[in-house]
This record gives structure tokens, sequence and C-alpha cells, in this order.
């Protein structure tokens, strides 16, 4: 039965396009049991000494998470086992579907094909990350294409809600009288939507915004005509806007690590003054 319901969650989940069909993996991934410790990549839940299921703080929970920003050697490093279902890309073919033979030098970096691709990875059901011993979070990938807008501008929004609860974010961006923040805000309330609709996220409410980042893709280029046959360049840029909504609180900071407060630092002085040691003295 295990295996069953494992297989129905792959099988229905990367390829299904209707809302019916979706329902059906989304339940099948539901009613599954969890994956036992002896499962490659699979990781038990811990307990306390009572034998229940361990509640850990937002606190814990992103102190664990930002540990696995500690810089390590590559010869040390240990690759994880590919535990999820992904589809295969072809590296013979454009990402768009369009003719001609993919030029490496055209479409580096991320693009729009490449960010709703996340969107089709299918990992275990109740998959927990081995490196935290944390449940995985849902995800929602969403992206919105073109817009004639500067990429200076629009990086303005997206670090006014970075890390913050989805419907705050939207609260905040309502406040800004500009067109950026507007723009942003019906980009959330699609993505929104979206984990809702297309994701069957119970609660999109929980979720916060773990990314929100412009990327130019195209300028187009005009002129304009001065005084005495002056003539100068206007560029008229674009850029996709992409967001990442994922299930949970944010760590409540903006920086990448957690900014020292008063006590930390009083810590900090007390750990220097209790290291003092006297210069050749018999202890």
């Amino acid at each position: 039965a295990k295996e069953l319901y494992r297989m129905l969650a792959r099988v229905l989940a990367p390829p299904c396009t209707s809302t019916a069909t979706r329902a059906i993996a989304a339940r099948c991934a539901s009613n599954a049991p969890a994956p036992s410790s002896e499962e490659k990549g699979a990781v038990a839940p811990r307990a306390d000494a009572a034998g229940q299921p361990e509640s850990l703080s937002r606190q814990e929970e992103w102190r664990r998470r930002s540990a696995l920003r500690t810089p390590i050697l590559q010869r040390d490093e240990v690759v994880p086992p590919k535990v999820y279902y992904a589809p295969e890309w072809d590296l013979d073919k454009k990402a768009n579907d369009d003719e001609g033979w993919a030029n490496p030098l055209k479409g580096y970096g991320m693009t729009p094909e490449k960010w709703e691709h996340y969107n089709k990875v299918v990992w275990p059901p109740n998959y927990r990350v081995p490196e935290t011993g944390l449940p995985k979070p849902r995800e929602v990938f969403h992206c919105r294409q073109s817009i004639h807008f500067s990429p200076r501008r629009a990086w303005y929004a997206c670090q006014l809600v970075w890390r913050m609860n989805v419907d705050d974010a939207l609260v905040q961006l309502d406040l800004q009288q500009n067109k950026g923040a507007g723009m942003l805000a019906e980009v959330l309330r699609e993505a929104k939507k979206r984990a809702a609709d297309e994701f069957h996220v119970e609660f999109p409410s929980r979720m916060h915004v773990a990314e929100a980042f412009p990327i130019q893709c195209n300028i187009i280029k005009g002129a304009r005509r001065h005084a005495h046959e002056d003539w100068q360049t206007i560029r008229y840029r674009y850029i996709h806007l992409y967001v990442r909504l994922e299930e949970g609180e944010g760590p409540g900071y903006k920086s990448r690590e957690k900014p020292r407060d008063g006590w930390d630092k009083m810590d900090e002085y007390y750990k220097y003054l209790r290291s003092r040691q006297i210069k050749n003295s018999i202890g």
C-alpha cells in the first residue's frame, strides 16, 4: 500500500493539467503513510523524551536552515540522493519550444521556463530534509513576463516585501503609491490564488514571500529628436518578475544572518572578559 500511494503521487502529479487530476494526486500524497527511516533519503521525525513529535520554534527552524549556509570544501561535500521526481530537461531543444538549435549563450541565468520547471518537481509524501530534520515546506513558483518597467525601481518593491507574510506584504504594497508596488501586489495575488486552486494549499495566507526579484529580459531602443537635430537614444526596458511563496513563517529579519542585538553583544563581551589571561602567570 505504501508503494502504491507513492507511485500514484509520482505518476499523476507531474503531467496532469486538469484540476480533478491534481486533486487526486494531492489526495494520494496526503493519505500516504510516512516513509520509514530505512528508506533512502528519508529521516524519521524527531521526538522528545515522552515520544511526542518535536515542536520547534521559528527561531530554531531558521537557525537550522541558516546553518546550511556554512561553506564547506567541495571534497567534503556529500551529494544527497535523488529522492524526487522531475521531468527531464531536453538540452537539445529551446526552453520555449522555438525552432532551431539551443544556443548556450542565450537564455542563460534564470528564465520563466526554468522557474516554472520547479513547480513540476514531486517530492515523496511527508518528506523531511536530512540536513535539518524539518519537513520540506510547500512552495509555489510564479512569474509574470515582459513587464515594461525599470528593474531598479522594481527591486525596491521586492525588497520591501521580502520574507514577509503574503497578506502583510499585500497590505504594505497597497499603501505604496507607485507603479512597482501595485504591479508586485498583482503578481502576489496571482501566486496566492494559484497556490489555492492549482497546488491545493489549504491555508495560502500562512505562506510568506521567500523570494521576489526582477530580471531584465529585453531592451527596445528608440530615438527622440531634440532641437538642432540632436537625436538621443531611448531604452525601453522590460523585466520578468519572479515570486516564490513558501509555507510557514519567515525568519523575521531580511539579512542572510540574524542581526545581533544588545543581548548577543553582551554575551560576546562576557566571553571576552572570561577568556582573559595574565601573561607569564602560574595558572
